[in-house]
């Protein structure tokens, strides 16, 4: 049995199979089932299809540039893709109007984009083609140079560089022009002299481009940057400005290194002021030195002498020549005469010479001043003469051309002047008051100290007082003196006054010893009795 009558078979057998492929049912299911692998088909052939079309827009470029790029094109309605490397893919027929459009754009950043000429060259390659090649080359490396400079996040160079000619006399010869657009850091700007100097980079890299040719454009505000033209007089005079500037801060530096030793810097203030001599000077020089054998110099000496008297020419005019000295006589055929002689020296010699031409250069420090002010209350002449030394020797400037003040100078003048105040003596008086004052409160509390003891005294008599006469209302003459002495030893230990009643010129003490000596039998009495209420 065959695979299709064994799945009949079982299609007939199953009734849940057979009501499912029975009839219309069955034809439809294969219906969609042909459907579904054509349009899959389809979708595949056309994927492979135009996977062959693109072809990668900047090889070799980074992720991020990558992605940027991605997003431009989109941007732009270009069907761009992205690789299974993530790299950019367009269709292969737009390849070439999208890479000169990214170029205008600055794109790639991080690549060469050299695959127009490059994937081209050859041993067939033009002289036009490896021109373009450098040049392309040359654009890059520029781009990448200003890239690298501060401030600057990207810079796109354009160079139009003329051809040689041929022709020894061309009128019509063009100079290379030059573009640069720069994107610069926010917040940050180009002064002048930077513009000036890019300018300069490029017009030195690129024949025949000088930098007036060169534009240099904000890529963000679409303006122009202007650089310093350096050849104008104002640039020269700012110049000038900027180097006497130099001079007088390298000045101020050498002092201020000089008298930080013995000042604070913040109490230090220095100002240099410079006067430069910007003419040229061509010295000449001229000596003569004489011989050794003491001859003079001799610049122009003329010397003539004659001797006879000349009565007529004689001889033949003009047959011998006249360099030698003319003698004049009796000619055979001519008239005769007298004969004379006549001698001429003229001497121009110089012995030696020496000729010297010194041309100096166009920037000579004329005349420098220094002012120095220091915060010093003690500046005195002597003082003040060590840092006039010490600045001249240390900028090389003459002492008089030297200033040093103190600007505590004023503030210290009117405290000298000023008479003694005689506010301070109040000032004293107060002080004896408060120590008046204190010795008053002393001396209060050292007699309320007095007075207390003296009532304390006052009190302790009158009750040894009340005790003795208590005492001699008794009629037991031994009780009586037993609680006399008793009461007299009490007054004595608890009080150490002295008793106005008794004895005012002995002590309570030497009483009861001398009572003590004079009675024994009454103290023996005393003691016994003591003793005896201790027993009990």
């Amino acid at each position: 049995m065959s695979i299709k009558d064994n799945v009949k078979a079982k299609v007939e057998s199953n009734k849940t199979l057979n009501r499912f492929f029975g009839g219309k049912k069955l034809v439809l299911a294969v219906g969609i089932a042909a459907a579904v692998l054509v349009a899959l088909g389809a979708a595949i052939f056309l994927n492979v299809k135009n996977t062959g079309k693109y072809e990668v827009l900047f090889p070799g470029i980074s992720v991020d540039e990558n992605t940027e790029v991605y997003t431009v094109l989109r941007s732009r309605g270009v069907d761009a893709k992205r690789n299974e490397s993530g790299e950019v893919t367009v269709p292969e027929a737009e390849l070439g109007d999208i890479m000169l459009d990214m170029s205008l754009l600055g794109y790639p950043k991080t690549a060469l984009p050299f695959n127009i000429f490059s994937d081209n060259t050859g041993f067939t390659t033009t002289e036009f083609e490896k021109k373009q090649y450098l040049l392309l080359n040359l654009q890059d490396r520029l781009e990448r140079t200003l890239k690298d400079m501060s401030g600057i996040s990207n810079a796109i160079v354009t160079l139009n560089v003329s051809d040689d000619s041929i022709y020894v006399w061309d009128e019509q010869s063009s100079d290379s022009t030059g573009s640069v657009s720069l994107t610069l850091v926010p917040s940050y700007e180009l002064s002048p002299e930077k513009v000036a100097a890019i300018k300069k980079l490029v017009a030195n890299s690129v024949p025949r481009l000088l930098p007036e040719n060169v534009a240099v454009i904000n890529a963000v505000t679409m303006e122009e940057l202007q650089g310093q033209n350096l050849d104008s007089g104002s640039y020269y005079g700012l110049d000038r400005l900027d180097f006497e500037s130099k001079v007088e801060k390298r000045l101020e530096d050498k002092i201020m290194n000089v008298l930080t030793l013995a000042y604070k810097p913040s109490q230090i203030r220095v100002s240099a002021t410079v006067v430069i001599d910007y003419d040229k000077m061509i010295t000449e020089n001229m000596q003569y030195v004489p011989q050794e054998n003491g001859s003079g110099v001799v610049g122009k000496s003329e010397e003539s002498k004659s001797q006879g008297s000349t009565q007529g020419a004689g001889g033949v005019a003009g047959e011998e020549n006249n360099t030698d000295i003319p003698s004049y006589g009796t000619a055979d055929s001519g008239q005769g005469g007298t004969q004379s002689e006549e001698y001429y020296n003229n001497v121009d010699y110089l012995v030696g010479y020496i000729k010297q031409q010194i041309e100096k250069d166009n920037v000579k420090l004329q005349k420098a001043t220094v002012s120095v002010t220091v915060n010093d209350n003690n500046l005195t002449e002597n003082r003040k003469q060590q840092l006039i030394d010490t600045v001249s020797k240390a900028a090389n400037i003459a002492p008089e051309d030297i200033v040093i003040t103190s600007f505590r100078q004023t503030e210290v003048q009117p405290e000298t002047v000023q008479p003694e105040k005689k506010e301070t003596e109040p000032q004293g008086i107060v002080w004896d008051r408060n120590t008046l004052f204190l010795a008053g409160a002393g001396l209060l509390i050292l007699l309320l100290l007095i007075f207390l003891l003296a009532h304390r005294s006052r009190r302790h008599n009158r009750e040894d007082e009340e005790m003795f006469a208590r005492a001699e209302n008794q009629g037991d003459g031994a009780a009586v003196l037993e609680r006399a002495g008793e009461g007299a030893v009490v007054n004595t230990i608890g009080s150490g006054t002295q008793d106005p009643v008794g004895a005012t010129e002995e002590n309570p003490m030497d009483q009861v010893r001398s009572f003590a000596k004079t009675n024994p039998e009454i103290i023996a009495a005393m003691i016994k009795s003591w003793l005896k209420e201790g027993n009990e």
